[in-house]
């Protein structure tokens, strides 16, 4: 931050409620000053044309753009500008996404507003050279009946591209001899996949994860 004592921030996050409470928290420690707020990764790119902070705080969970694609985007365009995810989620994978993106950090956001610009400091005065930042062992996410449109989100990064092949065919009324076929896998791999598919989502049979299925809007 060459010649300003001031970090100036743009939030990238849908929720506008939270990312409003956000910037008013920051701005009440003084040396921050929100720059604006974008509901999407697709709509922050627009907004860096005209504006570039110093620091962003990404929420993952975006539509159009989510945080992991925004970030990748952040840091290839404008390589001096500090990304940290702001997120809900404690995920060991998620981490590592978004810290293979560029991210400076992944903060969670059950955090109090002096605690939070304490870390934010700590992060800018070492910019994007510093070691990667993370919260860790505040929540716990678990994906049962009571799963929302958040943990839905966090199954999809849970579950690889191939997994997710294999629900949507299972979902479809396939065994695992015409999965095998349809994916050109082994039968063996196949079952394997969907052993390891219902441990992901704590489920016990093949009639419980198509009932997840539709009820969560999978497919």
């Amino acid at each position: 931050m060459p010649g300003s004592s001031t970090i100036q921030i743009i939030i990238a996050d849908d929720q506008i409620i939270v990312a409003e409470g956000i910037g008013i928290m920051l701005e009440q420690q003084e040396d921050f000053k929100l720059m604006g707020i974008a509901p999407n990764g697709e709509l922050l790119m627009q907004m860096l044309n005209t504006v570039q902070p110093h620091l962003i705080l990404m929420d993952l969970n975006m539509p159009v753009v989510d945080g992991f694609k925004a970030c990748a985007m952040v840091r290839e365009k404008y390589p001096d500008i500090v990304v940290v995810a702001l997120t809900t989620y404690d995920d060991d994978k998620m981490r590592q996404r978004i810290k293979a993106a560029g991210a400076a950090a992944m903060l969670l956001k059950y955090t109090s507003s002096v605690e939070l610009a304490k870390k934010l400091r700590l992060i800018m005065a070492k910019g994007n050279n510093g070691s990667f930042i993370s919260d860790g062992g505040v929540i716990k996410t678990e994906i049962d009946e009571q799963t929302n449109k958040d943990d839905v989100f966090l199954l999809k990064q849970k579950i690889s591209e191939r997994e997710m092949e294999v629900v949507k065919l299972i979902a479809q009324g396939l065994n695992s001899e015409d999965i095998a076929k349809k994916l050109f896998l082994s039968e063996h791999t196949v079952k394997t996949h969907r052993k390891n598919i219902l441990e992901k989502l704590n489920l016990n049979n093949t009639i419980e994860l198509i009932n997840f299925v539709h009820k969560h809007k999978l497919l």
